[in-house]
């Protein structure tokens, strides 16, 4: 990897010497015309760069078939254009000066076939940067296909996975995810479990921010991950269908059916996927409780084999009721079941070397988990000058319940049994129900724009938790374990948000207040927590123009993390007899001030220098019983944290067949503070590294590989282990260009582990985990009805989803 970095470094150091030696800008004008020498409205016209055929400017004809480019920067170029109807056209290659240059008259024939719309191949970008947000456009992937939507997300830039697929943005935790803008309104298991779900082939892209603005939530002490779903909003009927099979060390297989009817002002859209999934994690946990002067070692060795299958539906309608108002209404619907069987065999004694005794652990579980949503979205344009309101209504419910039967023998190593087997078992339904409005306000102000707006959400989550065990032939309540645990909660938020510019200079700020009333209710202890707060959240964006080769941005913004309402819940989440997750009610949430600085190269090359600062940040404590034996994990208050990273992002073309794109993020983390009752003063400098990369080998064949890695750091008191990972794909698209068919090997090397240790003070542990990441899947589309232009459907968004569990 550190070739690569070195690599990565020299491109970034010569581009930037050749953008500096560019310092004028000019424009570029031109007309496009069909064959009969008639102009050519609405035509997409895009300025290309000649020797990486990289995506430069983009303009649209008007009503006579004339263009404007402004302000390109100097350099050898050339010009595509497209339009419905007609095959592509293209310019010959032309060098831009300090004048403006008019290119001459591009014809356009018109197409043979007109099945869909004329696609700009290989020059768009893998990742973009767009009003502050890194982009990465994984339609038509080879390594999307067939794949679930948490492997596309985790190649974003900055994008990583914990051991326990929790997501993390820059190396830290308190990530906010949405789906067009919407929030999932889940977080930890439960969001992983969606995402692995939820079909690849329907993301068009990811989006990461590292930014806010007054009209976004303030929840997310990290940034925004919002994944864009693929529209095909036309007039007439279309769809497509996909099919992909898997294996890994067993099947997994997955289909997706989207269907879209336009006529006049009403469009009906909806979706269905289905997923059918088994798959295989190995885990290795030594760790070591000290007690008076000896050790008591544990060596546990598990396999964990859990079935899947999941529906997700999706469908509604968008009517234009005027020329002024637009009415969106839809609703989603996700039903999953997984049941999973975990044996274990823990090897305990004074040593690794020396067993006392074996404990056997089988646990079977069953878990249903349903989530039904509704959205009600109004856009009422109030004048031709930009001015409009928006209201949105939000309706969630999460229904989920799991059954775990557990079974434990502890065994002589010799043979025979120490003791007589025990058995438990558990049931814990989770209701979730939230109700969320707001309303926006957008109007030109002076010379800038004014955005207003009022939100207001409320939450209950209620958990009720059964255990039993299993004592003379009956079973009977498991004292001290059962838990009846009741979350209330109430957010009001208003904000106000103003910008403007000024020459080259670009401004905004704003503020957001959210106050907060909150009720946890724990019904079996009977003890309540009950807090209320107002808190502002201000931001402020500036950015500076130098010329279109070099922008610059300053931002800045408070943030919060609110805990997830199931670490709240003060009962104990059992993995096996001596190990358990127990909730703290009195966890409190986590506020961050983010500073960044972005500079964009030549409209392509993307550099982001930040800083995160958390105060009272919400991180995992753990404890031990030392005459028990036993070992659980909590969420803290620590003092703080603070992360900086650099953030690197290089796309590079190598002749006309490769292009790549490289991201590079040097992170150093630091966390101090009391962690499990001792003071932690630790941090580390590390690594991110992602090089994607796409050949193309003929107008049918294209090739895909995805490299990334990271090397060891330090993550609050556990040493993550350094990592590395390859996968690749292949693409073949028919002639007729409605199907495509795709091959793909995911961790080809089964180097994709999670190898995490613990040295701190007396805790003492070492994990070694794979989530059979290997596979090998081939997937077909389809794509059938009219496929001409494509519109964007809009959505809306909050955040009480994100922390549903």
């Amino acid at each position: 990897m550190g070739r690569v970095i070195v690599l990565i470094v020299a491109t970034m150091v010569m581009l930037f010497n050749q953008a500096l030696a560019k310092s004028q800008d000019a424009d570029i004008k031109g007309r496009v015309v069909n064959q009969d020498n008639q102009p050519v409205a609405s035509a997409s016209v895009y300025l290309m760069s000649s020797s990486s055929n990289v995506l430069i400017k983009t303009a649209l004809t008007d009503q006579d078939g004339n263009y404007v480019i402004l302000k390109a920067p100097k350099g050898n170029y050339y010009i595509q254009v497209s339009s419905v109807g007609f095959a592509n056209g293209k310019s010959a290659n032309f060098d831009l000066g300090e004048s403006a240059y008019n290119v001459p008259e591009i014809k356009l024939a018109a197409a043979s076939q007109t099945i869909e719309t004329v696609t700009v191949r290989g020059q768009a970008p893998m990742v973009q940067n767009k009003d502050g947000k890194l982009i990465l456009n994984v339609e038509n992937s080879t390594l999307a296909a067939g794949n679930n939507a948490l492997e596309v997300v985790k190649r974003a830039p900055g994008v990583s996975v914990d051991k326990d697929d929790n997501l993390q943005l820059m190396g830290q935790q308190g990530v906010t995810v949405t789906i067009d803008g919407r929030q999932t309104f889940m977080t930890g298991e439960q969001l992983a479990t969606f995402l692995k779900s939820t079909d690849a082939a329907q993301i068009k892209s990811v989006e990461v921010t590292t930014t806010r603005q007054a009209k976004d939530d303030a929840e997310g002490a990290v940034g925004t991950i919002n994944i864009v779903l693929k529209k095909n909003n036309t007039e007439g009927f279309n769809g497509s269908f996909v099919a992909s099979a898997a294996h890994g060390n067993h099947f997994r297989g997955n289909s997706s059916l989207n269907l879209n009817y336009k006529k006049n002002n009403t469009t009906l859209f909806g979706s269905y996927a289905y997923t059918d999934n088994k798959r295989e994690t190995e885990l290795n946990l030594e760790r070591t409780i000290a007690n008076n002067g000896k050790s008591t070692v544990f060596d546990q060795q598990a396999g964990l084999i859990e079935r899947e299958k999941n529906h997700n539906y999706r469908f509604g309608i968008e009517q234009k009721t005027s020329e002024k108002n637009t009415m969106l209404v839809q609703f989603t619907g996700n039903n999953n079941e997984e049941d999973g069987d975990n044996l274990s065999a823990s090897y305990i004694g004074p040593s690794l070397n020396v067993t006392d005794s074996i404990m056997r652990a089988n646990s079977y579980s069953l878990a249903k988990f349903n989530r039904y949503s509704a959205n009600f979205n109004n856009e009422y344009k109030i004048d031709t000058m930009g001015s409009k309101l928006t209201f949105d209504f939000d309706w969630s419910m999460f229904r989920t319940k799991s059954d775990v039967d557990y079974f434990y023998t502890t065994e002589n190593p010799t043979g025979g049994l120490l003791r007589p087997e025990e058995r438990e078992r558990s049931s814990m339904p989770v209701d979730i129900d939230i109700y969320v409005s707001k309303l926006d306000y957008v109007k030109p102000f002076k010379k800038g724009k004014l955005e207003a707006g009022l939100k207001y959400s409320n939450v209950k989550s209620d958990n009720d938790l059964g255990f039993e065990r299993f004592v003379g032939g009956q079973w009977e309540d498991y004292e001290g374990r059962p838990n009846h645990f009741v979350y209330t909660e109430q957010v009001s938020a208003g904000y106000v948000d103003y910008s403007t510019e000024f020459g080259k200079w670009t401004a905004k700020a704003g503020v957001r207040a959210e106050y907060t009333i909150s009720d946890g209710h724990s019904i079996t202890k009977d003890s309540r927590v009950k807090r209320d707060y107002l808190d502002f959240f201000p931001s402020a964006n500036l950015g500076y123009n130098i010329s279109p080769n070099h922008i610059l941005t300053l931002s800045y913004a408070r943030k919060i993390s609110r805990p997830n309402y199931r670490f709240l819940n003060p009962f104990r989440y059992y993995i096996d007899k001596l190990t358990f997750q127990e909730g703290n009610p009195y966890v409190n949430p986590q506020y961050t001030h983010g500073f960044s600085l972005n500079y964009t190269l030549m409209q392509m090359f993307n550099f982001t220098l930040g800083t995160d600062i958390t105060n009272d940040a919400m991180v995992e404590s753990m404890g031990q019983n030392k005459e028990t034996n036993e070992t659980w994990i909590t969420r803290d208050n620590l003092a703080k944290s603070v992360t900086s990273y650099l953030n690197m992002n290089i796309p590079y073309r190598v002749g006309k067949f490769w292009s790549m794109n490289n991201n590079f993020t040097g992170i150093y983390m630091h966390f101090k503070g009391p962690i499990a009752g001792y003071y932690a003063d630790l941090g580390s400098f590390f690594i991110q590294a992602n090089s994607m990369h796409t050949f193309k080998l003929s107008n049918q064949f294209s090739a895909e590989a995805n490299i990334n890695g990271n090397t060891p750091f330090i993550y609050n008191v556990y040493k993550i282990s350094g990592r590395i990972n390859l996968d690749l794909g292949l693409n073949y698209n028919f002639k007729d260009q409605k199907s495509s068919l795709k091959l793909a090997v995911s961790d080809v090397f089964r180097s994709n582990r999670n190898n995490v240790d613990t040295d701190f003070e007396e805790f003492n542990s070492k994990i070694r985990q794979y989530n059979d990441n290997q596979s090998v899947r081939l997937t077909y589309t389809y794509k059938f009805g009219n496929l001409k232009q494509q519109i964007r459907r809009r959505d809306s968004s909050n955040e009480e989803k994100e922390r549903a569990n």
